[in-house]
């Protein structure tokens, strides 16, 4: 991609497009009568009110309510509203937030994914507002500054449900390795292709390396984009009959026996089938290899941060596939008293240089100082130091810490520019009519799933029970229903 493209693709992302070619897209706000009030609005003509935002957070930072009060004092002089964030650490937020959401509990915004606290899943149980009225009145600006596929993914049932946070949105599936050990074994990481290519290497850090845990994983290293399969089925992606795939595959079999191989030789940490999260693998630094689902740039600078300052190399095993924005939104609850100035907030959020950075970065002076152009020298042990930027908005606002390449944002845009796009984009499985299945292949999954893909357990005596409990909790009725989901969108989408 050109440099002139990849400013295209950036001014895009930033600015928003001018049309879409989706017939169901929700309307342009920007098409619609005069505005209500906006986040650009006098605070005087506004109440005040209190917000409180749900999201999840590496660890507690003592400074919380410091920034708190910083974050505040933006927020009452633009929309008159005070904020009060809410972190959970990520190893428990599923569970708080069940909790809120059982308890029927007043909150505004709610931060969701494809992947913890599930956007669909808790959309189909209500727990989230329609926005599209309030994008419309509260949120122009915060619509327009996002092109229509990523609103795509924000959209259920043909409505808008959430704010996606414009970040990295096509997986690069790869390896995250530390490169002290790289230089000094003289690897040339050029030649890794795959997972299997790496055990020569393993071998070499556990033979000379004491205490040096050669791989360091939680739930293992599988991913569909490593062994040609579309996720959004899932199916093969040169299958034309668009076969939905069982939820064990002869790759995933594949996968949990070369894991459990690497376990056996004392390649992995001894804890994989218990920790509970991925970054407690490498977090102290010992680890020499891991792997990272997503590869997006700049994040050598968080995977550095997160292990103990050591630097990484990453090493990618698979194209770029544009896997969309559902990785990280932020959604207003069904509870909000306050719907119109949560809006009003994420537009800020999103759109404001001071407050997003003030959210990721901290105070300037105490937290972080200012160096050279748009970059930050980040003080860790200052008492703020989330290292999740995606979390909390748009990271085209974003100041770039020390280490970050200074074309960052450009190649954010690149990526997500050439990132292959499934034929499936759109479609969107309801477990609705599956849900008692669901409840139990989940249960079934938490039982075997980390034990597995970690190599921790045995495939050979554990592989076969735990199919068959798959089997049993109703695995192969999802498939059927999913199948039939997809069958019918293709046909109205014209694909088949």
């Amino acid at each position: 991609m050109s440099t002139l493209a990849v400013s295209s693709a950036l001014a895009i992302a930033v600015t928003g497009c001018g049309s879409s070619t989706d017939n169901t897209s929700t309307p342009s706000p920007s098409s619609s009568g005069a505005p209500a009030a906006s986040a650009s609005d006098a605070p005087k003509k506004l109440d005040p009110v209190e917000l409180t935002w749900y999201y999840p957070q590496n660890k507690a930072n003592p400074d919380l309510q410091l920034v708190n009060d910083a974050v505040n004092k933006i927020t009452q002089e633009k929309i008159n509203a005070t904020i009060k964030l809410m972190p959970v650490d990520f190893g428990t937020y599923e569970q708080k937030l069940n909790t809120i959401v059982a308890a029927n509990e007043v909150t505004d915004i709610i931060w969701t994914s494809n992947w913890l606290f599930k956007f669909d899943q808790n959309q189909k149980k209500g727990v989230f507002q329609p926005l599209d009225d309030l994008l419309k009145n509260q949120g122009q600006k915060l619509y327009k500054s996002l092109e229509e596929k990523f609103w795509n993914d924000a959209k259920l049932d043909g409505k808008i449900y959430a704010i996606p946070n414009y970040q990295i949105s096509a997986t690069r599936a790869g390896l995250v390795m530390q490169k002290r050990f790289v230089d000094k074994y003289k690897l040339d990481v050029s030649t890794i292709k795959k997972l299997e290519d790496l055990e020569p290497y393993l071998k070499q850090i556990k033979d000379n390396e004491p205490g040096i845990i050669p791989f360091g994983t939680q739930r293992g290293p599988y991913q569909g984009s490593l062994y040609n399969i579309d996720v959004k089925g899932p199916v093969y992606k040169n299958d034309t009959t668009f076969k939905v795939l069982p939820d064990v595959t002869t790759e995933m079999r594949a996968n949990f026996k070369l894991m459990n191989s690497w376990y056996t030789k004392g390649y992995i940490n001894k804890d994989a089938a218990t920790i509970k999260a991925a970054a407690d693998a490498y977090n102290k630094g010992t680890t020499a290899v891991w792997f990272d689902h997503t590869g997006k740039p700049g994040s050598e600078v968080e995977f550095k941060a997160a292990n103990g300052g050591n630097d990484v190399v990453l090493v990618p095993l698979a194209k770029a596939v544009f896997s969309g924005a559902a990785s990280t939104m932020n959604a207003i609850s069904r509870t909000s008293k306050n719907p119109e100035r949560a809006m009003m907030f994420l537009e800020l959020v999103n759109t404001d240089k001071q407050l997003y950075n003030t959210l990721v970065y901290g105070i300037e002076g105490k937290h972080y100082t200012k160096t050279t152009g748009n970059f930050i020298k980040i003080n860790q042990d200052a008492g703020y130091f989330t290292n999740t930027d995606w979390i909390f908005g748009s990271i085209i606002n974003e100041y770039l810490p020390e280490g970050s390449p200074a074309d960052k944002l450009e190649q954010t845009a690149k990526v997500n520019a050439e990132g292959e796009v499934s034929p499936l984009t759109g479609f969107v499985f309801n477990s609705e009519p599956v849900k008692t299945e669901t409840a139990n292949v989940k249960a079934v999954n938490d039982e075997y799933y980390q034990g597995l893909g970690s190599g921790t357990l045995d495939p050979e005596k554990y592989l076969p029970i735990y199919e068959e409990k798959l089997k049993k909790a109703g695995a192969d009725v999802i498939v059927a229903e999913r199948q039939k989901q997809l069958d019918a969108w293709l046909k109205a989408n014209g694909k088949k």
